[in-house]
């Protein structure tokens, strides 16, 4: 009774060791990062040993595979002598010697595979023989240029000697060209001696025709400088906008004007255009121009010192001088006809500069309305008259809250450096100033407005001009 009873324990004990057991199993054990490295150097030691192990064995079999090889195909008598000839030396001069010259043998042989495995994978010049097929030439005529062994040490073959030709320049003095010169000669002459009356007739018809169309081509393919204003195509105002980098954007925009003679300017604004010196149109004048004239609105962008002053001035002073100097004269407390705003005072003293040296031949006015200047001057002499003012937004806004000028016929506004004015924050200035001109020079809101036509007449009415 006691035996089994103490068996039952121990069968239970070992039930439950084997459960912890299977359960330890079961359970993963986490690693810290010092031990997982030092795991991953271990399997890696051991992979490296084990590779080393597998070569060396592979090694010295490939060696005892070589060896068997040597053996089976040498002579007897040759392996006899070889075996006494070892025997010998091994007598001699020891076994290191030997140790030795096997090394050599193995470095050698190290060599060779490995120069054999650069050819297999890297590729190398095999240098292959010439070799003439069956159903070749028995003999052949032509060598490589390597098989050429002469110009290597022979120095007649390094200078070659050149043939001095006769007559013009050719072997035996034959031009090949003089000869297919004087062969077409020939044919045509003998050709022209078989027609007929009428075939001559009509040869001659054709050659005309074609000359004719030849003629009419060159003509039409002129530069544009060559043509007269009223030759020119669309292809060709298209190829002088390209030569003067002119880009436009908009509908039913003129033509820009070739050159000031070309213009549709009054002899008198051409006088005074030259008097300045403004010898050819700069591209910007060459587009706006002919836009302000049609009294239609425009945004002009050029480069600094391309002449935008005087792109806006001219339009302004055709349309000025063609009303009658007494209406100017009478109306002269209407204020302006047109004003001119800058952002800085700088700016407004180059463009009043500018605009006196135009406008003083003409008898026109022009005042500045600056900061910097007494308001009471300025007041002066805009009561006195003037058909231009030139202005900054806010000292021109103090002068129309005080009543020193009133905007009743002004219909020409210019924005110069309007960008820069709007960065600036002059925007609500602008629209303030709008404010004070008179409604009913407003373009209509509709297609009449677009129409060049209609729009060229209105400029040209006089006091009743749109706003633009």
């Amino acid at each position: 009774g006691k035996d089994s009873k103490s068996r039952k324990e121990r069968d239970s004990r070992k039930a439950e060791e084997e459960e912890e057991n299977a359960l330890k199993k079961e359970k993963p054990k986490f690693l810290s990062k010092a031990e997982r490295e030092a795991e991953a150097l271990r399997r890696r030691q051991q992979e490296v040993e084990e590779r080393q192990r597998l070569l060396e064995e592979e090694r010295k079999k490939r060696k005892q595979f070589q060896e068997m090889g040597r053996k089976m195909l040498e002579d007897p008598q040759e392996r006899e002598r070889r075996e006494r000839r070892e025997r010998m030396e091994r007598e001699t001069n020891g076994t290191e010697d030997e140790e030795g010259r096997q090394k050599i043998r193995e470095e050698k042989d190290k060599s060779k595979e490995l120069h054999a495995i650069k050819e297999r994978y890297l590729g190398g010049v095999k240098k292959r023989r010439r070799t003439r097929h069956l159903n070749d030439r028995k003999f052949v005529f032509e060598w490589d240029a390597s098989e050429d062994t002469s110009i290597d040490y022979n120095p007649l073959y390094k200078e070659r000697h050149q043939v001095q030709l006769l007559g013009r320049g050719f072997i035996a003095g034959i031009d090949l060209k003089q000869q297919k010169r004087e062969q077409s000669r020939f044919y045509g002459d003998l050709m022209e001696k078989r027609r007929t009356l009428e075939e001559k007739e009509q040869e001659e018809a054709r050659l005309r025709k074609l000359r004719k169309k030849e003629a009419k081509q060159r003509w039409d393919d002129r530069h544009w400088s060559q043509k007269k204003l009223d030759e020119m195509t669309d292809r060709d105002w298209r190829i002088f906008r390209e030569d003067y980098s002119i880009t436009t954007k908009g509908g039913k925009i003129p033509n820009p004007i070739r050159s000031w003679k070309d213009s549709s300017l009054p002899p008198h604004i051409l006088e005074v255009i030259d008097k300045c010196g403004y010898k050819e149109p700069t591209p910007i004048q060459r587009q706006a121009i002919p836009i302000g004239l049609q009294n239609r609105d425009i945004i002009g962008v050029a480069e600094t010192g391309s002449g935008k002053t005087a792109a806006f001035l001219i339009p302004l002073l055709v349309w000025i001088t063609t009303l009658p100097k007494i209406d100017r004269i009478e109306e002269s407390d209407q204020g302006p006809y047109a004003i001119i705003l800058a952002p800085t005072r700088e700016l407004a003293q180059q463009i009043e500069e500018e605009t006196i040296k135009f406008g003083k031949p003409l008898g026109i006015r022009t005042v500045a309305v600056i900061g910097g200047i007494s308001r009471e001057d300025q007041g002066f002499r805009l009561r006195m008259g003037c058909e231009i003012v030139i202005a900054t937004p806010g000292r021109l806004i103090d002068v129309l809250e005080n009543r020193y000028l009133v905007l009743s016929r002004c219909t020409y506004v210019v924005l110069d450096e309007a960008d820069r004015m709007i960065d600036m924050g002059f925007e609500p200035d602008v629209q303030k100033i709008l404010e004070h001109m008179p409604v009913t020079n407003q373009k209509p809101d509709t297609d009449e407005a677009e129409d060049p036509e209609k729009m060229l007449a209105n400029f040209e009415s006089g006091k009743h001009k749109y706003r633009q």
